[in-house]
C-alpha cells in the first residue's frame, strides 16, 4: 500500500514545518498551500488522502475552503481535519459555522493549536491509516 497524502493548508510557516516533519516522520507524503486558493488547485494536483485547514488563511477562511471542498463531490469525501487556535470552534468543534450551511458534513476532527502530535498522528490514523 502506498504512504498516504497529507495536504496542509495554513499561512504559518513555522506550522507547516513543524506539521511537515512531524508526518514525514510518520510515513506521510506532505504537501502545503498558504492561501484557500492555493489549496484549490493543490487538491488537483497532489491528490491528497487528507487536508489539515488553518481557520485563519489569508483572504478566505478556512472554514469556507471546507465547506467548498464538502461540496464538490471529487473531494467530499476526503478526511478534512480543521486546525485553530480560537477556543470558539475547538469548544463547539466548528458547528455553528457549519450549521449555517445545510446539507454540508462537518470536519472529520478538530484540532487546537499548539497541535498535539498524538493526537494529530491518532486522527490521521483513524482517518487514512499509513501502510
Amino acid at each position: 500500500m502506498a504512504a498516504k497524502r497529507i495536504l496542509i493548508v495554513d499561512d504559518d510557516p513555522d506550522i507547516v514545518e513543524y506539521l511537515g516533519t512531524l508526518l514525514g516522520d510518520h510515513g506521510y507524503i506532505v504537501s502545503s498551500a498558504n492561501y484557500a486558493s492555493k489549496a484549490l488547485a493543490a487538491m488537483e494536483e497532489f491528490e491528497p488522502d487528507a487536508v489539515l485547514i488553518d481557520v485563519l488563511l489569508p483572504g478566505r477562511s478556512g472554514l469556507d475552503l471546507l465547506v467548498n471542498l464538502r461540496r464538490q463531490g471529487r473531494w467530499a469525501d476526503v478526511p478534512l481535519v480543521v486546525v485553530t487556535g480560537n477556543d470558539q470552534i475547538l469548544q463547539d468543534d466548528c458547528q455553528s459555522y457549519i450549521s449555517s450551511h445545510d446539507g454540508v458534513r462537518g470536519p472529520d476532527g478538530v484540532l487546537g493549536k499548539p497541535v498535539d502530535r498524538d493526537a494529530l498522528l491518532a486522527i490521521l490514523d483513524a482517518l487514512c491509516p499509513v501502510a
